[in-house]
């Protein structure tokens, strides 16, 4: 019997924009999450950038239960690559569809923010 991996999504928010799709970009943020949560529980939590809604507003993946060390370690984020720049997370869900909908509803008059 195989096992499906569980995973969990969360919509990150940065203070300006930044073209996480950016592999430098992709590798800082990264390299940030590894020193703030320690190498155990980033293997763990393994942390993917799963896609960019928008110029501010990107989707996170990581496996479930490992989500809460993840958000607080984006907390303390403050620079990527020589730019200041916070993080903070806008919702937590087990879809990245449903993470859609609601960048829809929350960012739909003004997605180009």
């Amino acid at each position: 019997m195989i096992a499906r991996r569980k995973m969990r999504y969360l919509m990150v928010e940065a203070s300006r924009s930044l073209a996480i799709n950016d592999p430098r970009n992709t590798d800082m943020l990264k390299g940030q999450l590894l020193s703030f949560m320690g190498e155990l529980p980033y293997f763990k939590a393994n942390p993917q950038v799963a896609s960019q809604l928008s110029g501010r507003v990107f989707i996170m993946s990581v496996n479930r239960g490992s989500e809460r060390g993840v958000v607080l370690a984006l907390a303390f984020i403050k620079n990527i690559g020589g730019t200041k720049v916070g993080f903070y997370t806008i919702r937590t869900s087990g879809t990245i569809r449903s993470l859609n909908d609601a960048f829809g509803e929350l960012y739909g008059a003004c997605a180009n923010r």
